[in-house]
């Protein structure tokens, strides 16, 4: 299952909403959803868990993300994009969180890094 696709069907007009809501066109929510998505995915595929879900907070996380490069990809504004990101991200674990079972062993890891980060 493709984890990002499966946020996307699921909570892209909520997280839209919102974005659209934290100063986001429509337009470039759309846009912006998937790449964060990805980004968010591909920063923790390199995270060690254990210290996410333990003591690291939300600010951890965001450093691994290349915030530059995704306003970049996204035609926004870096600080627009870490705005986005701080939107997208309790849509994101909420999500793992709620359909682990689901999506199989391959996230467990990811629901424990979000679970450190939503709580």
């Amino acid at each position: 299952m493709d984890l990002i696709q499966n946020i996307m069907d699921k909570e892209s007009v909520t997280i839209i909403s919102e974005l659209t809501g934290q100063g986001f066109s429509a337009e470039q929510a759309s846009g912006f959803l998937p790449e964060a998505l990805a980004s968010l995915v591909q920063s923790l595929k390199g995270a060690n868990f254990a210290d996410l879900s333990g003591s690291a907070n939300l600010a951890s996380l965001l450093d691994t993300v290349d915030i530059p490069g995704l306003a970049s990809r996204t035609g926004v504004d870096s600080s627009k994009a870490k705005t986005g990101l701080n939107a997208v991200i309790p849509h994101a674990a909420a999500f793992v969180q709620e359909n682990q079972g689901l999506l199989g062993e391959t996230v467990s890891g990811l629901t424990s890094a979000f679970r450190g980060l939503h709580h």
